[in-house]
């Protein structure tokens, strides 16, 4: 049995500010990818080092701040939405990795904001194999984000339980 103490605690305040932040961003991120023009690729850019460099931060507080138990639920929801998160994790931070194995291998000078340059050096074969792993990764994370979306939305408004309100930024569970 859970402890229902456990159940109704919220999450840090700093895993909270970071899972909101990534969350938009990441959403920002699939939009613009998904629709990126030579206009909007330096933004692109700069987002993606930022999306990495929180997901460093989150990694890095994760451990200092433990999450909420999970609700009372079959087991093998509690596996599915412990494979979610933790490949939505896996797939956050490889994807700004995969999008800098193609940017800093790039026939082209891209940079980041319009003032970061990225490009090291060209090489062909890295930035093919950057290119299409972040194309399926990027398909990948939709997906994942879609599930984790619907999880919450379910968890809200058909179980009316508090694990989306424990995430919320001003709600008490």
């Amino acid at each position: 049995m859970k402890d229902t103490a456990s159940l109704n605690s919220s999450f840090s305040t700093s895993m909270k500010s970071l899972h909101w932040a990534i969350a938009v961003l990441v959403l920002l991120m699939i939009y613009g990818g998904f629709n990126i023009s030579r206009e909007t690729a330096t933004m692109h850019f700069g987002f993606g080092l930022i999306v990495l460099t929180l997901m460093v931060i989150w990694l890095a507080t994760k451990g200092r701040s433990p999450r909420p138990a999970y609700p009372a639920m079959p087991r093998w929801q509690e596996i599915a939405a412990k494979a979610v998160h933790h490949s939505l994790y896996a797939s956050v931070t490889l994807q700004p990795i995969f999008g800098l194995m193609m940017v800093t291998t790039s026939k082209r000078d891209p940079v980041a904001f319009h003032v970061i340059p990225l490009k090291i050096a060209q090489n062909d074969t890295i930035n093919e194999i950057g290119h299409t792993l972040h194309g399926i990764n990027a398909w990948i994370l939709t997906a994942l984000v879609a599930v984790h979306i619907l999880a919450a939305l379910y968890h809200h408004f058909i179980l009316k339980d508090n694990v989306l309100k424990r995430m919320l930024p001003f709600a008490k569970p």
